[in-house]
């Protein structure tokens, strides 16, 4: 009983998450295809004709709910120990990954290029308001014994999907100072799962009588949905279960505006065409939600029963092992349960960023951002995944061939992150957060990622001045 009440006011609460993840290379001209999700503009400043990622994994958790007690990313045990975080404060959790197949870039020109790939997205995150959690917790009543609050909240929301994008970018101012380029990004998404709950009231009263004290909760509004291909009938047939998704479409757009380095012209060093002093890149992303059918099982419920208490709950909901059950045992404890039909939709993680990136002498680069929720564009969905990026330092070290990157984030959560990804030829690898490699209890704050990029062995050839040829004889 002990794991439901835990388990089931923590995931009660599930709602955000966010977008692909590769903040190593943010900024760098040798992102190529990788960037193209970040900011559709950046495919324009780069200095390879063509780029083609062959593959490219991401995958990120955090949660301050449980902690690990054993392994690492280093060493990954058969079965992970765990126990619950104690004290008094809102709990969340985010977990996502992303995995691009095939994402390629192309250069038209110097002042044009295009994008295409196929990526597939899973993500969820939960939230909920402060309760407290204690190693003693042995059943409902010894947990409402202990809690500072007695109104709860919460929310939930996760989203599976696969999208065919392409991008397309061009320039459209060019002078002697600055260059400013412009992009956008159509996807073609199909919704694979989707979920949702949103308990938006649950109130716990305690009562105190003759035999004892007991716990009522005269107040309780929640909501409840899954995707309809979920249900029995669909789940057992693979081709049902991706036939009865559905389809929407989603946009980015963003514009990177460069100010040239002005230095004398060096006829005879190498192109300085991509070279800039400053780049500013402004981008929004995600711009849409997946749609989904509801499940048989997708539940409304408004008010309990006056004589419900905490020990008829209890032994309502011990031993529940599917959301059917769950529905049938509750059915006779609250006043209102109606069923959910129709479509219902979860919003992608649409946001705002904006960086800044600078380059100083040797190779090293700085780039700095800021990541922004525009959930003015989500309203009306069921429920909506975001960001947990809010800001973004990255020094980088950098060349043809090779990158050493130290992204340093400060989350939405108000936690402290430090990555280190490294680029090697064709291959980018990263960590999300270095103590990850090493500790357990930071491994449920880490990730990582990889991607494989094939280039063109030659950059874009230099000019040099015709006038400086030797006349033909």
């Amino acid at each position: 009983m002990k794991k439901i009440i835990l388990c089931g006011l923590f995931l009660a609460g599930m709602q955000h998450l966010c977008a692909q993840h590769l903040y190593g290379i943010r900024g760098s001209s040798y992102g190529g295809s990788l960037n193209m999700l970040h900011n559709p503009a950046s495919i324009v400043n780069t200095p390879f004709p063509w780029d083609l990622t062959l593959l490219g994994y991401q995958q990120l958790q955090s949660t301050n709910a449980v902690y690990l007690l054993n392994g690492s990313l280093l060493g990954w045990p058969d079965t992970f120990h765990y126990r619950y975080t104690e004290g008094h404060f809102k709990r969340y959790a985010l977990l996502q990954g992303d995995l691009n197949l095939l994402n390629a870039r192309i250069a038209l020109d110097r002042k044009r290029a295009i994008g295409f790939g196929i990526s597939a997205h899973a993500y969820a995150w939960a939230h909920t308001s402060p309760f407290t959690v204690e190693d003693t917790v042995s059943s409902l009543r010894s947990f409402l014994n202990i809690q500072q609050e007695r109104d709860f909240n919460g929310r939930m929301a996760s989203s599976g999907w696969i999208e065919l994008h392409a991008t397309y970018a061009q320039t459209w101012i060019d002078n002697a100072v600055a260059r400013l380029n412009g992009g956008f990004t159509i996807k073609v998404m199909r919704g694979i799962s989707g979920a949702f709950a949103r308990v938006d009231e649950l109130q716990v009263r305690e009562r105190t009588l003759p035999q004892g004290n007991i716990y009522q909760f005269p107040q309780l509004s929640m909501k409840y949905g899954y995707s309809s291909n979920y249900d029995q009938q669909v789940a057992d047939n693979t081709y049902d279960f991706l036939n009865h998704s559905q389809g929407s479409i989603a946009v980015d757009m963003g514009v990177e505006y460069l100010i040239k380095k002005q230095e004398p012209v060096n006829y005879y060093a190498p192109d300085p065409y991509y070279d800039y002093w400053w780049k500013i890149g402004i981008s929004l992303l995600d711009i849409g939600h997946n749609r989904f059918l509801y499940g048989q099982q997708s539940r409304m419920v408004n008010q309990v029963q006056n004589n419900v208490t905490d020990s008829i709950v209890e032994r309502k909901l011990t031993g529940i092992n599917s959301l059917q059950a769950f529905n049938d045992s509750i059915q006779n404890l609250v006043v209102q349960i109606n069923s959910l039909n129709g479509m219902f939709s979860i919003s992608n993680p649409t946001r705002l960023i904006i960086d800044v990136d600078h380059p100083f002498r040797d190779h090293f680069y700085f780039n700095a951002s800021v990541c922004l929720p525009v959930s003015v564009l989500t309203h009306g969905s069921a429920g909506e995944i975001r960001s947990n990026e809010w800001l973004m330092f990255t020094p980088r070290w950098e060349k043809k061939r090779l990158g050493v990157y130290m992204p340093l984030q400060y989350t939405v959560e108000q936690r402290f992150w430090i990555g280190l990804a490294v680029r090697a030829g064709p291959l980018l690898m990263g960590i999300h957060h270095l103590p990850g490699l090493f500790s357990s209890r930071q491994i449920t704050q880490s990730g990582g990622y990889i991607a494989i990029t094939i280039r063109p062995d030659q950059l874009t050839p230099a000019h040099r001045d015709k006038r400086l040829n030797c006349p033909g004889f």
